[in-house]
Parts: C-alpha cells; structure tokens; sequence
C-alpha cells in the first residue's frame, strides 16, 4: 500500500468516525467480512469480528433514532463529544499498526484532530438548524450524514486517490467554518450551563433594571459576527455591544422600544435594529452601573433628577 492509499485510510476513516463512529466501524467490518472490501491497511480485520460488529451495529441503531430527534441529537453528540475522537484516533492506529510507532503516533494525532473537526462541525450545523427545531430537518441531516459516511469509507478503500482529493477538500471547508463553530460550541456551552444555574439563582433579566451590564452573545448585530461572545451595557435610550477580536470593539446601539422574549436556554433582548442572546443565569452576572455607558447613564438621570 502506497503512501496516498495509506493516507486516505487514516484522514478518511478519521473523518467519517468524526461523523458517525458507529456508522464506520460497520461499512469496514461488514465490508471485510462479506469480501466487500479487501487489502485493508494495519489491523483493521479485527472490526471483522462479531464480538465488534454487534455491540457496533447496536450503538448505531441507538444513533440512528437519536439522531432525529430534536434537542435529544445534541444531547447526544454532546456525549460522543469524547468518544469520537477516541475512536478516529484507534482507527488511524489500527490502519498504521504493521508501520514505525513513529507513524503510528502522527497517525493517532492526526486521526483523532480530523474526527474532532469533523464532529464540531456536525454540532456546530445541527445547533444551526436547532434554531427552529423540528423532526424533518434532523431527520434529512442524519440520513445525508450516513450516506456521506458510506460513500466516503467505500471511497477511501476503492478509489484512494480521489478519497484523498475530496478529504482534502472536506478538511479545507472544515478549517474555513472552524471560527463559527467554535463560537456555537461556545455559545451552546454557556446556554446549557446557565440553565442549569438558573435554578439555583432566582430571578430573571429585566430591562427595568437599567442601566445594567450583561455577558451575551451576538445574534443580529450589523457588523459583530453571529454567536459572538461580548458584553451588552443597556441604558435607558442608548446601548453598547463590547466583543474582543484582534483588537477591542465597541458597537454603539440604539436601546429604544428594547424586548426581552423568554426562551429555554437563552433570553432574547432585542429591538428592531438588533438583537443578543442572554444566558438564562445573566441574573447572577448583571452588574447594575457598571460600563462607561451605564455610568454615563447614571449621572445623566442623577443629574435629571437634581434638577427637577
């Protein structure tokens, strides 16, 4: 086996175990066993073996309904968050195990990164479409998603040199969308952990608490890319949207006719020109005064105040 085949093996099998483990280890093991697919690299003969085929073709029957269902898909990729670079990670060793231990700890690496890339992306588009959830989208991202699976195994065993092009291209698209993803696992984190919180903390985010300053992440903001991390300062007429990217910004906003709309995990403050998400535990965060805006705010009203 050439060193393209060798490598389609490994990049290849990474990715789609990134996608889905299960869905994998099944296209190789059936593959091999029913003659489908002969001349494998390493020690991947051993996903031949019922002892492995079984408790595999289980978990993917697990999957393949989990993956339909709204809010239980994310549950469950959030569980696989761990095990599926696991898994790219002993794929790659097994398909580089007669090599150097050198190649096979590159392998490891390099199998391991590419499933995580692979599986943040998977997230980061299914917590996209989990912005209106319903059964239909899952439904059709899960199938294309095990689809994509077999043809891209099926591909990287009988035709190496375009599974290499296209694994290529693949790990391109995902380095290119790795910013939005990062910043949708991030935003998904805090939601889930500020639920979580709320429990504990009593009360909500009220704009009648102004002036205040709240973390939150971007959701329609001219100019601040979506999901992204800052801290709003809302005061009674103006408002300021404060992120870091290469350098410090500051986004001056319009706080007139502000709403605030309930949500499971996040609140929604917004007014017709923009909109953020707020973590439901923004209660134990909200600094009442704090930020130039909202002290400039403060004085303003002291000031109204003192001489009426």
């Amino acid at each position: 086996m050439n060193s393209i085949q060798m490598l389609s093996s490994v990049l290849g099998l990474a990715f789609a175990s990134g996608v889905n483990l299960y869905a994998s280890v099944l296209v190789v093991g059936l593959g091999i066993r029913f003659g489908w697919l002969t001349g494998l690299p390493g020690d991947l003969d051993t996903l031949a073996s019922p002892l492995v085929l079984i408790p595999a073709g289980v978990m993917y029957f697990l999957e393949f309904f989990a993956d339909k269902i709204p809010y239980v898909s994310v549950a469950w990729d959030s569980i696989h968050t761990f095990i599926r670079p696991l898994g790219g990670a002993a794929l790659a060793l097994a398909s580089t195990a007669k090599l150097s231990p050198e190649v096979q700890a590159l392998a490891m690496l390099a199998g391991g990164t590419v499933a995580l890339g692979a599986h943040s992306t998977k997230m980061g588009y299914r917590l996209i479409a989990h912005a209106s959830p319903e059964p239909v989208s899952d439904s059709i991202f899960s199938v294309a998603e095990d689809v994509g699976v077999v043809g891209l195994v099926l591909l990287t065993y009988q035709h190496p040199q375009i599974a290499a092009a296209v694994i290529a291209v693949l790990i391109l698209g995902v380095a290119l969308v790795l910013p939005l993803i990062l910043r949708l696992l991030n935003f998904a984190f805090h939601g889930l952990r500020g639920r979580v919180a709320s429990f504990f903390v009593p009360g909500e985010f009220d704009v009648s608490d102004m002036p205040v300053t709240v973390p939150c992440f971007a959701r329609n903001i001219r100019g601040v890319p979506g999901m992204r991390a800052g801290t709003l300062t809302l005061g009674p007429t103006r408002a300021q949207f404060a992120y870091r990217g290469w350098r410090p910004r500051v986004i001056p906003l319009d706080a007139s006719a502000v709403v605030v709309k309930r949500g499971l995990l996040f609140d929604t403050v917004e007014t017709p020109g923009w909109s953020v998400y707020v973590a439901k535990d923004s209660r134990a965060s909200v600094a009442q005064g704090d930020g130039p805006l909202a002290s400039s705010s403060r004085i303003a009203t002291s000031s109204s105040g003192s001489s009426s």
